[in-house]
């Protein structure tokens, strides 16, 4: 009976050690858990994020299909088209002495 409890006793902290270091110590530890959590939570970031701007560009698409009013001045605005009537002016920003003076 006494060998039986030792021996079992053995085995109960072989398997306690084996199964701590494969918590602490093998491929799937504690350490990269975290690191993968904490990358999952960038992932998720980047995700909300590139469905906001993908509800942006939804919203201008639908407004580009439904108005010409969008069109023009988005034409306008960003790519600098004009009637052939128009005139297109642009102003070009002098340096000031004080910014080249700061350089």
């Amino acid at each position: 009976m006494n060998k039986i409890y030792y021996l079992l006793l053995f085995f109960l902290i072989l398997i306690i050690f084996l199964l701590s270091n494969s918590i602490f110590f093998s491929e799937n530890n504690y350490s990269s858990k975290n690191n993968l959590v904490k990358e999952n939570n960038k992932q998720e970031s980047k995700n909300t994020d590139l469905k906001n701007q993908n509800e942006i560009l939804e919203f201008e698409i639908k407004n580009a299909q439904n108005s010409n009013d969008h069109v023009e001045n988005f034409a306008r605005e960003k790519l600098n088209l004009t009637f052939p009537e128009e005139e297109f002016i642009s102003f070009k920003e002098e340096k000031k002495e004080d910014d080249i003076e700061r350089k």
